[in-house]
């Protein structure tokens, strides 16, 4: 069975491209431009790994996932693996996402992106 990865990304275009990859590549994905959307979905849907971007609107990618853990371990389900893109240098930020897992930096090559997805999927 195909691994489900969820793509979170405020740009449109970026969330379909990479959905588009990945799904030529053989896996299941599914796109959100939200956090708020990401952290309801993740709820009741099983996820295989999270790829989400660092700037969002309303919430940003490492506040989202912090929430989507708190909520994963008081349901007592497995950790989630995630890969954050983000085309900005703020050290600060990306020094707390690297705590929580991979940072990419946008623009990255397709092949780089997918064999990081392979490796933090679990294939």
């Amino acid at each position: 069975m195909a691994k489900n990865i969820l793509v979170i990304d405020d740009d449109g275009l970026v969330s379909k491209s990479l959905c588009d990859l990945l799904h030529k590549s053989g896996f299941s994905a599914d796109a959100l431009e939200s956090g708020l959307d990401a952290i309801e979905r993740i709820k009741d849907t099983h996820i295989d790994l999270i790829v989400i971007d660092i700037r969002m609107p309303e919430i940003d990618g490492v506040e989202t996932v912090k929430r989507i853990k708190e909520i994963l371990k008081a349901k007592h389900k497995p950790d989630i693996p995630v890969v954050f893109i983000t085309g900005y240098a703020d050290s600060k930020v990306n020094l707390e996402a690297r705590e929580l897992g991979k940072v990419m930096f946008k623009p990255f090559d397709n092949q780089e992106f997918l064999e990081c997805v392979t490796n933090y999927a679990g294939v």
